[in-house]
């Protein structure tokens, strides 16, 4: 067999990585192997779970100037991210872009302006490995241009063994966060993500509004339009346009950018 020297730094680069396999460095020597075949600007590894705040166990730039919106990302704004959602169903270990698993409204929304543009940039790409227990790990690489459909093939032919990798290691390497709180049950998680924004809507309310009018405030925040609310609640479109039209006169507002700042507790007289 012949090997190219683009084979050869790939097989140490590989080498170093199953060096790795039980100590901290295994994502950055899998970041290190990553850049060889696919460029991406930014990267992360978290383990979403459905009864815990994601749980970072890896970062490509530790202390960098945007960790403060980092840091409110892992306090609540996940609560918004599309693979975040994405990964609470029942999902086959792989290689998944943006557009495949967020809103058709996404690139709209105040996260995507506020959060995803500063801190992923244009797009990403995720690694998602199921764990068992319910929860998955996730390697994020985000990107300032669209990855291209090589970069995706690319990236699809080296997770046959990344996956697994990833689901090795990242029980053994997240295992040692003991000042996390307890694990609540998913009713106690779900209850938890909506107490604080239903209070501030019905602060901020001149009318009591519905369950189906916060539940359709939360999608407004995730991206979603009328016609995929619509879809997703099994409503009509034009009653989808009616609750959103109903909880914007209550909460007299008239835009999302407005909805997200009472969704993360800002003073909308500043």
């Amino acid at each position: 067999m012949k090997l190219d020297l683009a084979d050869v730094a790939f097989h140490q680069r590989l080498g170093r990585l199953i060096e790795r396999l039980d100590d901290r460095q295994f994502w950055n020597a899998l970041i290190d192997l990553l850049r060889g075949a696919v460029p991406f600007d930014n990267w992360v590894a978290m383990v979403f779970s459905p009864t815990r705040k994601p749980r970072l166990i890896g970062e490509s730039t530790p202390g960098a100037p945007h960790d403060a919106l980092f840091g409110g990302y892992l306090s609540s704004v996940y609560l918004l991210d599309p693979f975040y959602q994405f990964s609470l169903g029942q999902i086959s270990p792989g290689v998944y872009r943006l557009d495949e698993v967020a809103p058709d409204h996404f690139r709209e929304t105040e996260y995507f302006r506020r959060y995803f543009s500063v801190n992923v940039m244009e797009d990403e790409v995720q690694f998602l490995a199921p764990l068992p227990g319910g929860e998955t790990v996730s390697l994020s690489m985000g990107s300032g241009q669209r990855f291209s459909p090589a970069d995706i093939g690319t990236l699809c032919l080296y997770g046959a063994w990344i996956l697994p990798l990833m689901r090795r290691v990242a029980p053994a390497l997240s295992g040692d966060l003991s000042d996390e709180p307890p694990a609540l049950d998913r009713a106690s998680v779900e209850s938890e993500r909506r107490v604080h924004f239903e209070q501030a809507l019905h602060r901020r309310a001149n009318a009591r509004l519905t369950a189906r009018e916060i539940e359709v405030a939360l999608m407004i925040l995730a991206g979603h339009s009328s016609k995929n609310i619509a879809r997703l609640l099994g409503i009509s479109p034009a009653t989808a346009k009616v609750h959103r039209s109903n909880l914007y006169r209550k909460l007299d507002i008239s835009s999302q950018a407005t909805l997200f700042r009472l969704y993360m507790g800002e003073d909308l007289q500043g």
